[in-house]
């Protein structure tokens, strides 16, 4: 990792210097040297076994390395003029296509030497870009909801947030129900309609993506986990309110969910390693249906232990399964699904607070409350308020 220099940083190595030609002595056997430097070879170090070596920038943006016989390592920032002790290898690359320093050396005492060294000049990359988003829309359908297809050369995400999906993607049938969202993968040809006599609601983002292994995310049934669907709220968030720099936020939204997705689907998890394809299959059918479960008592008191018994699986191994899915507790899950439910009733129904705390299953409108202004940081009856301004 590149480091700014500074007193402490650099101690080990040198001393900053305020003047570069009165801290040190400048004797006839040094050379003052203006030296253009294009080259990003790191086998071959100078070093001083005797006197210091006055370093200092002229043009361009430098990178530092230096080397001791103790093998201690460090790559700076050379922003400022450097003295370095006697006894370590030193070596100036530029940043970019070249720079220019001013050197002062021994000429008697400097030699140039080649080591084996393991050190590399690398910065920080982007592996996977994304500079445009085309579409972004959250949209609710009928039952009568069909889409009869298209294929594009960019990239698309449904995510469905309530109701059953199928798509089908060249010819391979897909369902996606709730909480479920899948990617076409550019020039795949892709069909919507809804699965279920019930209306269903998805969110879209159709964007420009460059990753080399974007093969990942193709032709497979993802779950959103609590991390993930905060960032798709974040992105409906900035594209309702459309703030100073939205449009940049939604980018670099969409570009974390697209790099913790792919941590999760990368993760050498040993629960995972275990399973056979056959069982993933069965724990993701399980949650399914815990999931339908909570979603269609979510005004009743739920335990882990009703839902255990719902899925005829012991209590220990739905939690298992469920964190291992979805990335949050079976208890946090619904907590949160609660929550969410309250801002649609707010913003849909006349119910008061007290009604909607009551069919969400909340022990107490107090309790509720509390509850949701951890969650928002702002207490629902302000939230109610600011809806009808």
């Amino acid at each position: 990792m590149i480091k700014n220099i500074t007193n402490l940083s650099f101690k080990d190595y040198g001393a900053i210097s305020t003047d570069l030609f009165y801290d040190i002595k400048i004797e006839s056997s040094y050379t003052k040297l203006i030296k253009l430097i294009t080259s990003l070879d790191l086998n071959t170090f100078y070093i001083d076994r005797i006197n210091p070596t006055i370093i200092d920038v002229e043009d361009g943006t430098a990178i530092l390395y230096t080397y001791t016989s103790e093998n201690h390592s460090k790559t700076f920032f050379l922003d400022k003029c450097v003295i370095l002790n006697p006894n370590v290898f030193y070596k100036v690359v530029p940043m970019y296509n070249e720079c220019t320093i001013n050197v002062i050396f021994n000429d008697n005492t400097t030699d140039m030497k080649k080591i084996n060294s393991r050190l590399d000049f690398s910065p920080i990359k982007s592996k996977l870009k994304i500079d445009k988003i085309y579409t972004l829309f959250y949209q609710e359908f009928d039952k009568s909801f069909y889409f009869p297809g298209e294929k594009h050369d960019f990239w698309e995400i449904t995510y469905v947030d309530q109701g059953e999906l199928l798509t089908v993607i060249d010819g391979e049938k897909y369902i996606l129900n709730q909480g479920n969202f899948i990617f076409y993968a550019p020039n795949q040809y892709h069909t919507q309609k809804n699965n279920t006599s019930n209306p269903v609601s998805f969110l879209t983002i159709s964007f420009k993506m460059f990753f080399e292994h974007g093969s990942i995310f193709k032709d497979e049934i993802f779950y959103c986990n609590y991390d993930l669907k905060l960032l798709l709220e974040n992105i409906l968030h900035e594209k309702n309110y459309n703030e100073e720099y939205s449009p940049d936020l939604i980018i670099c939204y969409l570009k974390e969910f697209m790099i913790k997705l792919l941590r999760v689907v990368t993760k050498k998890n040993p629960l995972s390693q275990l399973h056979s394809s056959m069982q993933v299959n069965t724990n993701n059918a399980l949650v399914n249906v815990a999931l339908e479960y909570i979603y269609n008592h979510i005004n009743e008191k739920l335990t882990i232990n009703t839902l255990a018994d719902k899925v005829s699986i012991s209590p220990s191994y739905l939690s298992r399964i469920f964190k291992d899915i979805l990335g949050v507790t079976i208890m946090d899950y619904i907590n949160n699904y609660r929550l969410e439910k309250s801002k649609e009733y707010i913003k849909s129904t006349e119910l008061n607070l007290t009604q909607i705390a009551e069919i969400l299953g909340f022990n107490s409108i107090h309790y509720f409350s509390k509850q949701f202004k951890k969650k928002y940081q702002v207490s629902p009856l302000v939230y109610s308020k600011s809806l009808k301004k």
